[in-house]
Parts: C-alpha cells; structure tokens; sequence
C-alpha cells in the first residue's frame, strides 16, 4: 500500500503546473530543496557534482549514464555537474522563467552499443562500490553479455539500476520531451561544434570513463535472437532518436 501511495504521489507531482511543483518542492522539502541549491554555488572544479556551470553558461545538459555525459560534463563544466539528474528534476531546482531560458540538451547513443556498453562498465566495477555490490548480486551469475540478455532483460528490470533505464525517461516530462537539441554519440565531433555554437564557448572535449575490455564493434556481442530483445525492451528510445541495428 505504501509503495502504491508513493507511486501515486510522485505521478501527481508532475503533473502539476511548474511553479506549483517547484513551491511545493521548496516549501515542502526545505532540507532537499537547499540541499539542490547549494549545488549552485559550488565552484571547484573536481570529481564532484556542481550546477554552478549550468548558471554560468546559461545551459541544463541531461547527462544519459553511458552516453558520454562524463566527458562532456568535464568539458563544460570541470566537474561531474548534475550526473544523472532527469530533466524533471530540474524543474525542481531551476525557477520557470530560467528553466525554459536556459539551453537543455543531451546526448543519446545507439540503444544496442548502449547496452553493451553498460554491461562492461559494471562488469568491471563501475564507478564506485555500489555499482559492483549491484553487479555481483544481479548479474555476476550470467556467463557473458548474451547469456545477460536472454535470461534478465526485459521491460521491469531494466528500472532497477539506473545504468539500464530508457534514455527518453531523462529527457521527458508528462511524456513530452522538453530538451531543446538532442545530440548523438555517434556524431559527437560535428555535435559538438554545434554545442559550442549555441553557447558561445570552444569546447575541448576529452575521453573519460571508456571501457577497455570489449571488443570494438558492438555487433559482435549480438546473436539475432538478443538483437531483437533489445529491440523490444528499447523501442521507444529507438524509434525517437532513430536508430537502427
């Protein structure tokens, strides 16, 4: 019942007008809201969470976990700025008249080189410790990446770890996508010109958090049977941002 209540009350935040929200979220979790803000102010650049860029360059850049948000991050900001904030969840950091002022985008990548990539990155430890804690409870017992998807991907499990969630869930709220440019992986070089056009800047862009231990081409992981959970567990990604196999 109470996980019932929970869903139900997290739905109808939503779907409240905007400067609704954000009050209520101000005034009826105070400790969060200023939790939120002080992100603001932060201005070190490191590995730590800091949305002082955001303010400086006028932006909301939705970090996709494995869609090389870390090194765009990096390269705007110096730090890790919201990680994996949904876009949703800036509503309830950033006021209406800056929310729709401020450029929002973010980067996709294919759905199947996503996956493989996920797989990999926890498989070899992740970012910290929880994300091996979760990798060695959930999926440590499956022999390889083929044997991963056959027996534990499908359209629930996918939102038990982050890593694994639909990349329009970050970018969309009440199922509308509300980021102003949408740039792929796949054609970071020329998207990144693009980028630092809108916001004025030159854009040194590294590589960070790059898996080592898979092979180049993701295709390789594949057998048709896989390929088409995939693209049944990930439809809606690839139909929005127009991928194929």
């Amino acid at each position: 019942m109470e996980q019932i209540k929970k869903i139900f009350y997290n739905n109808l935040i939503w779907r409240l007008p905007y400067n609704v929200k954000y009050y209520f979220f101000k005034f009826k979790h105070p400790k969060g809201f200023k939790q939120k803000q002080a992100l603001r102010q932060i201005k070190s650049k490191g590995d730590h969470l800091s949305l002082k860029g955001f303010d400086d360059l006028k932006c909301i850049f939705v970090h996709i976990p494995k869609a090389a948000g870390i090194s765009v991050n990096k390269a705007l900001f110096g730090n890790f700025g919201g990680s994996h904030h949904k876009l949703k969840d800036y509503q309830l950091i950033f006021n209406k008249k800056e929310f729709y002022e401020y450029h929002k985008f973010t980067f996709v990548r294919n759905p199947w080189d996503r996956l493989v990539s996920t797989y990999f990155f926890l498989k070899n430890g992740g970012f910290h410790e929880n994300d091996k804690a979760w990798f060695d409870d959930n999926l440590s017992q499956f022999q390889n990446f083929e044997e991963f998807v056959l027996n534990w991907l499908n359209d629930e499990n996918i939102y038990k770890w982050i890593h694994f969630i639909p990349q329009y869930e970050f970018i969309t709220v009440n199922n509308k996508v509300l980021v102003d440019d949408v740039y792929k992986l796949e054609n970071i070089g020329n998207d990144i010109n693009k980028l630092s056009e809108k916001l004025n800047i030159t854009i040194d862009l590294g590589h960070e958090n790059q898996n080592t231990n898979r092979k180049t081409k993701y295709r390789d992981y594949y057998s048709p049977k896989s390929k088409e959970i995939v693209r049944s567990v990930y439809k809606k990604d690839i139909e929005l941002f127009d991928y194929q196999f």
